[in-house]
């Protein structure tokens, strides 16, 4: 158990600055394990909410001077968040907004970075995907469930997306 030693800062509201309110600093620095949950293909500023949010993770992570091999994130997309990770023919049969996948640079960026783009092979029996129609970089896995429970026994931390 860590246990912060800082002296605690109490200012009334009314002679609150930006300075004067504290920011908690990061504890944990190294081997960071987190796992994403993407069920849905929300968007948000153009781009699947997940990955939107994985990308600012990771920026996060670098501004605080944490190497992005310390950081091992992993999203298991599933459900009608296939539709983030397939290519423009599979988004056609599959009815997303936009045949293109305005994904793509955002997924080839996070997958250079070291994040783990992982879909459920099961959605995509369901769906009638095919191993060729995934975006660069896109792992299958054998189930969305199993992997999120295998690796939250492994210590990753989990943050659901829908």
């Amino acid at each position: 158990m860590l246990v912060c030693t800082m002296p605690l800062l109490v200012v009334p509201p009314s002679q609150a600055t930006e300075a004067s309110v504290p920011v908690i600093p990061l504890q944990v620095r190294e081997n960071l394990r987190i796992v994403y949950q993407v069920t849905d293909d929300v968007t948000h500023e153009g781009v699947n909410k997940g990955l939107f949010y994985a990308r600012k993770l990771m920026d996060t992570y670098q501004k605080q001077g944490i190497a992005a091999d310390q950081v091992h994130l992993h999203l298991v997309f599933h459900g009608t968040g296939i539709q983030a990770v397939v290519n423009a023919e599979a988004r056609t049969r599959l009815k997303a907004d936009k045949a293109e996948n305005p994904n793509g640079e955002i997924l080839a960026e996070l997958v250079k970075r070291g994040v783990q783009i992982e879909l459920c092979e099961n959605t995509m029996q369901q769906r009638g995907v095919t191993p060729r129609e995934l975006m660069p970089g896109v792992k299958r896995v054998v189930g969305a469930f199993p992997r999120l429970v295998d690796l939250q026994l492994q210590g990753y931390a989990y943050i659901k997306f829908e």
